[in-house]
Formats: structure tokens, C-alpha cells, sequence
């Protein structure tokens, strides 16, 4: 079994609550960490800057494509940060705590 974490960003604190709730009630991540952030970046020839919720989700390699297509649905961005990165641990109890509390 393969896992990862995946990063968003979301500059509404309404779309993350939704997104937070449909996930873990749909068992599609085992958990997730809202940050703050002051956020810059480029954007069609221009800088913008914003404050933006960073969210760090754990989960199956193999439910990606769900998690995603739950927050495309939710996201008010034309393009949002969707990074996924491998996710390894020493500790067989907290990969196998991932693999529990996910469908």
C-alpha cells in the first residue's frame, strides 16, 4: 500500500470547512491541518498576494483521484494547488492508522 499527502491552497475559510468535512466524512483522507499563510505568486503576467488556508491532507495513493474531483468541486480557483507527495514513516501503527480510517 501506497500513501501520500496532499497540498492545497484555498483562500476562503468556507470552502475549506466544506472540504474538511466532505473528506473525512467520506473517509477519502485519514486526516488533515489547516494552515495560514501569507501567499504570493504568479498568476497570467501578474503578482498576486493573498492570505491562504494551506490544507495537508494523509491518505491512500489510490483515493488521489477522488480527493480531487470532491475538492474541484468546492474550489472557487480557475487553477488551485493540487501537490501530492509521496508519504513514507517508520512507524507501521501511523501508515496503518492511514490505512484504517480510510475507505
Amino acid at each position: 500500500m501506497k500513501y501520500v499527502m496532499i497540498e492545497v491552497a484555498f483562500n476562503n475559510e468556507e470552502e475549506v470547512n466544506l472540504t474538511k468535512i466532505r473528506l473525512l466524512k467520506e473517509k477519502l483522507v485519514a486526516s488533515l491541518q489547516v494552515i495560514t499563510s501569507d501567499s504570493s505568486w504568479n498568476y497570467k503576467g501578474e503578482v498576486e498576494s493573498d492570505k491562504e488556508y494551506l490544507v495537508f491532507m494523509k491518505t491512500k495513493e489510490s483515493l488521489v483521484n477522488e480527493v480531487y474531483e470532491v475538492i474541484k468541486g468546492i474550489h472557487s480557483y480557475e487553477v488551485f494547488e493540487y501537490a501530492v507527495f509521496p508519504l513514507t514513516s517508520s512507524s507501521k501503527d501511523y501508515l496503518e492508522w492511514i490505512y484504517e480510517e480510510t475507505k
